[in-house]
């Protein structure tokens, strides 16, 4: 390993350096392909029982399909505001497993604790135990970063919370981490190193809003939960395999309401693993006779100028033509399903007939077919999201 000196400037990918030393091509392979969210920081102990020194850890997760190397990123810590930055370049191969999880350590002797799978020994230094952050980088690609702060507890760590699909986007808010319960263990250590996270304790409020409730953007006014039942939403159109973007930003999926509900706690699901908990401290209003997306991304720049995103999901939708399937529910109640095994078009989305518009008759594959060419949104994909679906012919 080698200790990058943080006087040197990170310019258009290469690090650019005075007189503090050989250029970032001496000193490191090019990596190449990261994006950001390919892997993200899911669980942090800053603050070890006793001494910090050599005890502190983080966890790294892939949400991913496929296995990734850390070799040749960097991994950093900071102050919160970002200052007196170390870092720890990989030089090495470090494999993160898809849906697997990589523990790195600060562990300044050998062997290894078994709950570590990687060390990067003194050269980041003692985390903040008041606060900072962590982070890894491709060159000028930020692969994640965390913010983290106090007051943490000695020999608890920080955990995302176990119920939501780790995601790069979600993980920057502060209310989607949780000390690790006491029902976990590690040596008298409350965390879960190397393992899926347990869920955080349901809070009494959310951004000063009651359970139960959520603040109104038409009103600005707090009300109860209008939650949905079975047959209240239906799926109605997915695009899979967006053509304009890159999948991870520009995968989308269509609901539409047959009664006014609001989708916060409701959990968007496919054939796999992935899972997206919809949350909110704002009401995610969906009028009946009404459209809403569900995106990768809610930035425009990024997910082919979609239309205003109801709520984000970080898991893929798979392209081919094996088994698929979409599932809404609300604590475990399924709300609607869709089933199909065709292969996705590029850059078309499929669509319901509206003729097919409830929970039940949109379970049937025929009910589905790909959006007519002269129906286009943004930057030029088939697909009416938001908007009224064609009829089927």
């Amino acid at each position: 390993m080698k200790v990058i000196p943080i006087r040197c400037l990170f310019l258009a990918g290469v690090l650019m350096c005075g007189a503090c030393g050989p250029l970032f091509d001496d000193v490191e392979p090019t990596c190449e392909g990261w994006r950001p969210g390919d892997v993200v920081f899911t669980e942090l102990l800053p603050d070890p029982e006793g001494t910090d020194t050599g005890q502190e850890w983080m966890e790294l997760h892939n949400p991913g399909r496929s296995a990734v190397d850390l070799r040749g990123l960097l991994l950093y810590a900071a102050r919160a505001d970002g200052s007196q930055e170390r870092a720890y370049f990989f030089e090495e191969s470090v494999p993160v497993a898809p849906r697997g999880h990589v523990v790195l350590g600060d562990v300044r002797s050998e062997p290894l604790p078994s709950h570590v799978n990687h060390s990067y020994g003194d050269v980041l230094g003692s985390l903040g135990n008041s606060g900072g952050l962590v982070g890894l980088r491709c060159g000028s690609v930020v692969v994640d970063e965390v913010r983290y702060s106090g007051p943490l507890r000695s020999g608890v760590a920080r955990i995302y919370d176990g119920r939501l699909v780790p995601d790069a986007v979600d993980n920057d808010e502060a209310g989607r981490w949780c000390d690790a319960p006491a029902s976990s263990s590690d040596g008298g250590t409350r965390a879960s190193p190397g393992a899926a996270n347990p869920p955080c304790a349901e809070a009494a409020t959310d951004g000063g809003v009651p359970a139960g409730s959520c603040l109104s953007s038409r009103t600005g006014a707090v009300r109860s939960l209008s939650r949905p039942r079975p047959g209240d939403l239906v799926i109605t159109e997915i695009m899979a395999d967006p053509k304009a973007v890159a999948d991870a930003q520009g995968e989308w999926v269509e609901v539409y309401a047959l009664r006014d509900v609001d989708l916060n706690g409701v959990t968007l699901a496919n054939e796999e693993s992935g899972r997206a908990l919809l949350g909110d401290s704002r009401c995610l209003e969906l009028k009946a006779g009404t459209h809403g997306v569900l995106a990768r991304s809610a930035d425009p720049r990024l997910n082919g100028e979609l239309p205003s995103v109801l709520g984000t999901f970080a898991f893929g939708l798979s392209n081919g033509p094996e088994p698929h399937a979409l599932r809404l529910s609300l604590d475990e109640t399924l709300l609607d399903e869709v089933s199909w095994t065709s292969a996705a078009t590029p850059g078309v989305s499929r669509q319901l007939d509206p003729s097919r518009r409830d929970a039940t008759r949109n379970d049937a594959p025929e009910g589905f077919c790909p959006t007519p060419k002269d129906f286009r949104f943004g930057l030029g994909d088939q697909g009416t999201p938001g908007a009224e679906n064609r009829p089927c012919t």
